[in-house]
C-alpha cells in the first residue's frame, strides 16, 4: 500500500469517528458524556460481556466451518481471526476489509484462496438465514403489538423486501454459478493485466462456489448447529441496544429495536464512510424520534455506537496489528 493510500484510510477513519460523534453532540451537547455516570459499573460490565460472548460464538462458528472443510483451528486462533477481521470491516469503506482479512487469514491457515472465500460465503449464508427468520418474526410481532398503522406496514414491508431480495439474489448466484463463472471469465479476459491471471482467478471462483454448495452436503443437525451458533453470535449484539434503552427507562418495543438495528446495519454497509458513520446515526434518530426525546436519543445512540463501532476500533486495533501485520494492511489498501 502506498503512503498516500494509508493516509487516506486513516483520514476516512478519523472523519467517520467525528461524523459519528457529531449527531449525539448536536442533540445533547457535551452533557452526554456526563450522563454515562448513569450507567453503573455492573451495567457496563454486562454490555462488555455481551460483546465478548458475541465474539466467542463467532469464533466457534469459524471453528465449525473450518472443521467441516477438514481444516483445524484452535479457539484462540479463531478468536484472533474474527477480531482482526471485524476491525478491518469497520475501518474500511463499505466494510470491504472484513472479507479481505478473513480470506487472507484463512489462506494463512492452509486453505486455498477459493476455499477461503467459500468459508466467508458460508458465513454470509448463515447470516442471511438469521435475517430471513428472526427479522420477519420480529416485524410481525411488533405489528401485532403496535397495530397495523401505515408506518408499521411500511417498515415491515421494507424488512421483508430486503430479506427476500438478498436471499433470492444469493440463491440465484449459487444455483447458476457456472454462468456467473463464464461471464466473469469473459469480462476478465477483456482486461490485459487481468487476462494473464485469467485461469487462476477462474479456478478460485469455481472453488468458491463449490465451497458454498458444500452447505447442501451438511446433515440437518449440522445445519441446525450452524444456525444456532450464528444466532448466538448475533443476539448479544442486538441485546445491547435493548438493554441500554431499558436502563434509560425508555419504552420502546424490543421487536422494533431489533428491526431498526438490522436496517441501520444494512444502510451502514451500503455507505462509503467506514463504520456506516452518519448513516446509522441519522437513521437511528429518525427511527427513535417517535419514542424518545432528543436527550435520550443522543445518549442511547452514543452508548450503542460505542459498542457497535468504537469498540471494534479501540479493542480490535491491537489484535489486528498483532495477528495480521503489514502484509494484510497492504491487502486492505488494494481492496479499499
Amino acid at each position: 500500500m502506498t503512503t498516500k493510500k494509508k493516509w487516506l484510510l486513516l483520514l476516512l477513519l478519523l472523519a467517520s469517528i467525528c461524523l459519528s460523534l457529531a449527531l449525539p453532540l448536536a442533540l445533547g451537547g457535551l452533557t452526554q458524556f456526563r450522563l454515562v455516570q448513569r450507567l453503573s459499573w455492573g451495567a457496563l460490565l454486562l454490555l462488555t460481556f455481551l460483546q465478548v460472548i458475541s465474539w466467542a460464538f463467532n469464533a466457534l462458528r469459524i471453528q465449525f466451518l473450518l472443521g467441516f472443510l477438514g481444516q483445524k483451528a484452535g479457539f484462540g486462533e479463531a478468536a484472533l481471526t474474527i477480531i482482526s477481521a471485524e476491525f478491518a470491516g469497520v475501518t474500511t469503506p463499505g466494510g470491504v476489509g472484513m472479507p479481505a482479512t478473513y480470506i487472507f487469514l484463512f489462506n494463512q491457515l492452509g486453505l486455498s484462496l477459493g476455499r477461503a472465500a467459500g468459508v466467508v460465503g458460508l458465513m454470509v449464508v448463515a447470516d442471511l438465514a438469521i435475517y430471513g427468520t428472526l427479522l420477519p418474526t420480529a416485524a410481525l410481532l411488533w405489528a401485532l403489538q403496535g397495530g397495523w398503522s401505515y408506518q408499521t406496514l411500511r417498515l415491515v414491508a421494507l424488512t421483508l423486501a430486503v430479506v427476500a431480495g438478498g436471499a433470492y439474489g444469493f440463491w440465484a448466484l449459487v444455483r447458476h454459478y457456472r454462468r456467473v463463472c463464464g461471464f466473469m471469465g469473459r469480462q476478465l479476459a477483456k482486461v490485459p493485466w487481468l487476462a494473464r491471471r485469467h485461469w487462476r482467478r477462474g479456478r478460485a471462483t469455481v472453488e468458491f462456489f463449490r465451497s458454498i454448495r458444500l452447505l447442501g452436503q451438511m446433515s440437518w443437525p449440522q445445519r441446525l448447529a450452524l444456525y444456532l451458533i450464528t444466532l448466538d453470535f448475533w443476539l448479544p449484539r442486538y441485546l445491547i441496544l435493548i438493554l441500554v434503552v431499558a436502563m434509560m427507562h425508555q419504552s420502546v418495543p424490543a421487536a422494533y429495536l431489533l428491526l431498526t438495528q438490522a436496517l441501520l446495519r444494512l444502510g451502514g454497509q451500503a455507505s462509503f464512510i467506514p463504520g456506516g458513520a452518519g448513516v446509522e446515526e441519522g437513521g437511528y434518530a429518525a427511527f427513535m424520534s417517535p419514542f424518545m426525546g432528543a436527550e435520550a436519543i443522543a445518549f442511547t445512540l452514543l452508548v450503542w455506537r460505542f459498542f457497535a463501532f468504537y469498540w471494534f476500533v479501540l479493542v480490535g486495533g491491537p489484535f489486528f496489528i498483532y495477528k495480521v501485520g503489514r502484509a494484510a494492511w497492504d491487502l486492505l489498501g488494494k481492496k479499499a
